[in-house]
């Protein structure tokens, strides 16, 4: 299913929290809380102000106002940085009138540790997320067909639904001390869409057990679950936009134009999910040392390091615009990616001036006209979309051109860039035989 991180959640069932009701001091503390909640119109997500670009950092493109911007020159200090440790709460809830057939552990073993491990391996092991997972589903006070759960859910019964989630888990969890709260409903009760699981990430953040919660994925998946789901909610709360495209309603054009299988924020069903390396930056994974930024006319060479392995240059990016640039990196059959349809070095093009769902990257087709893997991609035009030893990409206004140079046995790819004055490398694009 593809996601937008707005707002979703659902309930579960369990005879252990039957009749149980919030304390006097939490119904007191909620009126309080939730009535500034709403005050801040409860449901609107953060994109915070740019910072201006260091200077000398030619490829640093800036961060505009637009929603999970994909500009590197600041951070956003509303999310939370996915660095060190970061621990996270599942909470299981239940709707009175339906049982859950599955218990809490069940459901978690659902989502972890394929979660945790999917972004140890893509931060190079330098995110780990720690998951402590409640014991029992706690009843909801009323049914799931109540909340009128959808994709594209209603705000208000949207602020109904996590109303009572929290108050109907704060009188037996304790949430102190948590980064990111997931809130799971029973997969199997009545009124119960998956296509609603989304993330919540509050404009301001309310107050439960003393600890400041602003982050939370309402999650309301099927047993088994969609797979990469919980990571692909997860990169939401440290700012990564929607790479995929909504099609409007009644629409059946391709969700995955703009990157395929490539990274999870396009499709968490893809072949080659592991993070765009410009993510990687972003997030703050990659050393300085590690992107290379391509700058002035002449022709450079340079070596790229697999983007699914730790160490060696990562990233390749010539700017292109104000808000845009061209970046290049390798992808490999390896750790995140080990079933990728094929590898190379891949190119796509970046925009921090759109927001999230309406193409902030486009991948670069390296072999227009041909697609591969149709059985598993999700997008077999851009299954094959790496050049290969002896290709070629030049830019369609002829100011750059890419070519594979080797695949040296360590695993890098090497690559020469020629950059001239546009038009002056001709208006060719797409794969071809290197020169």
């Amino acid at each position: 299913m593809r996601r937008s991180d707005l707002a979703s959640g659902n309930p579960a069932d369990g005879p252990a929290a039957a009749g149980a009701g919030p304390r006097p001091r939490v119904l007191r503390a909620f009126a309080a809380a939730f009535a500034g909640f709403a005050a801040l119109v409860a449901w609107t997500l953060m994109t915070g102000p740019a910072a201006g670009a260091a200077e000398g950092a030619a490829c640093l493109l800036p961060r505009t106002a637009v929603h999970h911007s994909e500009g590197v020159d600041g951070w956003d200090g509303d999310y939370a940085r996915p660095d060190g440790d970061v621990r996270a709460l599942m909470v299981f809830l239940s709707f009175p009138g339906s049982p859950p057939q599955l218990t809490p552990a069940q459901v978690a073993a659902d989502h972890y540790p394929a979660t945790s491990r999917f972004w140890a391996g893509a931060s190079y092991g330098q995110f780990r997320l720690h998951l402590h997972a409640e014991t029992r589903w706690l009843r909801m006070p009323r049914p799931a067909s109540d909340y009128l759960i959808s994709r594209n859910w209603d705000a208000a019964d949207r602020y109904a639904y996590l109303r009572d989630a929290i108050a109907t888990a704060d009188p037996s969890v304790d949430f102190a001390g948590y980064d990111v709260v997931y809130l799971v409903a029973d997969p199997d009760a009545p009124g119960v869409d998956s296509d609603a699981t989304k993330v919540v990430n509050l404009a301001a953040p309310i107050a439960v057990d003393g600890n400041p919660v602003r982050h939370m994925v309402t999650v309301f998946e099927h047993h088994p679950p969609d797979r990469n789901v919980l990571a692909h909610e997860t990169g939401h709360i440290f700012d990564l936009p929607d790479l995929y495209y909504q099609p409007p309603p009644g629409s059946d054009a391709d969700w995955d134009t703009h990157v395929g299988d490539w990274d999870l924020m396009g499709s968490q069903f893809g072949l080659a999910p592991d993070p765009f390396a410009w993510h990687k930056w972003r997030l703050g994974w990659l050393r300085p040392d590690q992107v290379g930024c391509v700058t002035g006319v002449g022709t450079t060479y340079h070596d790229l390091s697999p983007d699914e392995t730790p160490g060696g240059s990562k990233l390749l990016v010539v700017r292109t615009g104000e808000d845009t640039a061209l970046a290049m990196e390798a992808r490999t059959r390896t750790g995140n990616d080990r079933v990728a349809c094929t590898e190379g070095v891949l190119l796509y093009d970046v925009r921090s001036d759109r927001q999230s769902g309406e193409g902030p990257i486009d991948v670069v087709d390296g072999h227009p006209g041909h697609a591969a893997c149709p059985a598993t991609s999700v997008y077999p035009p851009l299954a094959d979309a790496p050049l290969g030893v002896g290709e070629s990409y030049t830019t369609p206004d002829g100011s750059t051109q890419v070519t594979v140079l080797g695949h040296q046995s360590d695993g890098t790819w090497s690559v020469r860039v020629t950059e001239a004055p546009a038009g002056a490398l001709g208006r060719t694009s797409g794969a071809g035989t290197a020169g």
